[in-house]
């Protein structure tokens, strides 16, 4: 009879433990699932919020003037972005066509890109490019002062290899 007695208990002792360390193990599974997840999650809602921007979009700001009386609209474009800056550049007025035959020269300076306007002397926009991101073709260009018509033209260029 206390055969029969230790023999049960011995089963529902194994029986006990077993399932101890079958939910133990689930639980440790369950939590690494849920860790991955959320990591997974967080990289997801940084590579949506990477890049809100668009060069196409114009960002209006409204203040109410309380001298005049008016509601005074600011229109801005975005001009550049990374990761820790944004550059908005003021719009006065709707594209001219003088823009559309603007010339800009884009040379390397610094390891990085930098636009210049026609003249070579002064400077439109500094850009975190660096030469290693062109093909070579665009690189031997660049080295000599890659020549680019129109705003348009520019903007495309820098997107194409800005990161």
């Amino acid at each position: 009879m206390k055969r029969i007695f230790y023999s049960i208990g011995f089963v529902f002792a194994i029986f006990f433990l077993s399932c101890g360390f079958f939910l133990s193990y689930q639980l440790s599974s369950l939590r690494d699932r849920m860790n991955r997840l959320e990591q997974e999650s967080a990289l997801m809602g940084k590579q949506v919020s990477a890049n809100p921007f668009s060069r196409d979009s114009d960002y209006v700001f409204e203040s109410f003037n309380s001298e005049t009386g008016k509601l005074v609209k600011e229109r801005y474009r975005v001009s550049s972005y990374a990761d820790d800056q944004v550059v908005l550049r003021q719009e006065l007025g709707d594209v001219t066509a003088s823009d559309k035959e603007t010339r800009y020269c884009v040379r390397m300076e610094n390891g990085s890109l930098v636009v210049y306007l026609e003249d070579g002397k002064e400077v439109f926009e500094y850009t975190d490019i660096p030469l290693e991101a062109l093909p070579s073709e665009e690189q031997a260009e660049v080295l000599g002062g890659k020549e680019i018509v129109g705003t348009d033209e520019l903007y495309s260029f820098l997107e194409n290899y800005s990161s």
